[in-house]
């Protein structure tokens, strides 16, 4: 071959390492960060990039304006993990950046559904957002209360200590929704409405969830506890109240886990809690057709309460009972 034959030879062309989801170049796209998803293919960077696309605009209205906790794992599920809070280096400008007072370095926020392929990007395989109410993390905007079985407790028990919460909460005048955690808990939550004429502090809305489970656990202490103590939890559900403070997170609806199956914490109707739920078939792969053709938490946001009234009534329940 002669050199000008060589010269004008077309150049080899490399395959570009890189897919776009939103606008946004994931690299790496085959990386692999979960070895399977209950069907035996791997689930990529991509795919949780897909996944984000697919649920983002249902899962935004719980994220915008919030400070939002990532938990990456650049090279899986079994290897190590980051808890991200603020900005690093080369953090992406899709991310919304709020000032926390106390706390000198801003918080990552997730206030547009593109930001969620950003999260893709850097292996965010759990988001954590606070409970507050949006654009104020000062104020409480919602309550969670997690219901954290002890390995030996069956599901089925999970399911009726929620519906306990429930009518607890419905007694008191709270409106409340359910979710899976992606493991074998249960999430109830309860959204608040913000008025300048009922704005409950941290404190409050903190003593007031405790308050709830001390009186399911004084009702049943052979089916609850309040306490973290690991040895003291065998055959009970704890009624975990500590996500209700000013700087703790829940796991977001939807949110994928860094757990075997890639699970998600799934968003239901009350009625989808039976005894034959299995919390484990609500994975990547599954969720986004499912939620698509769901009403649950459709009227979330209409069913806002003020938490004043409910923490005058729990106080004043508590308070006849001491007596008795």
């Amino acid at each position: 071959m002669s050199a000008r034959a060589k010269m004008s030879s077309p150049p080899e062309t490399k395959k570009a390492d890189y897919a776009v989801v939103m606008g946004v170049p994931i690299t790496k796209p085959e990386k692999i960060l979960w070895p399977g998803a209950g069907d035996r293919r791997p689930v990529t960077k991509l795919d949780l990039a897909r996944y984000y696309e697919a649920v983002g605009p249902w899962m935004i209205r719980h994220l915008k304006g919030r400070p939002c906790s990532i938990i990456r794992a650049p090279d899986g599920i079994g290897g190590e993990h980051f808890f991200q809070r603020h900005a690093m280096a080369g953090t992406s400008s899709l991310f919304a950046l709020t000032k926390v007072s106390g706390i000198e370095k801003p918080y990552l926020q997730i206030d547009r559904v593109e930001a969620l392929a950003a999260v893709a990007q850097v292996a965010g395989v759990e988001l954590h957002p606070w409970n507050c109410q949006p654009g104020n993390p000062e104020v409480p905007g919602r309550l969670v209360f997690d219901l954290d079985p002890a390995p030996d407790v069956d599901f089925a028990a999970v399911i009726e200590a929620a519906r306990e919460v429930r009518e607890r909460l419905e007694a008191l005048g709270l409106i409340s929704f359910c979710k899976t955690t992606g493991g074998k808990g249960i999430h109830v939550v309860t959204p608040l409405s913000a008025s300048k004429k009922d704005q409950v502090s941290w404190k409050d809305a903190k003593a007031f969830a405790r308050e709830l489970c001390l009186q399911m656990v004084a009702d049943s202490p052979n089916r609850y506890l309040a306490t973290m103590a690991k040895k003291a939890r065998g055959g009970l559900i704890y009624l975990d109240y500590l996500r209700n403070d000013r700087m703790a997170t829940a796991v977001a609806p939807l949110s994928p886990r860094a757990r075997a199956g890639a699970p998600v914490s799934m968003p239901l109707q009350w009625t989808q809690l039976r005894s034959t739920l299995d919390p484990k078939q609500f994975t990547i792969r599954t969720a986004p057709a499912l939620i698509a053709k769901s009403t649950a938490w459709q009227d979330y946001c209409n069913t806002e309460r003020p938490l004043g009234p409910a923490i005058k009534r729990v106080v004043k329940r508590s308070s006849k009972a001491k007596a008795a």
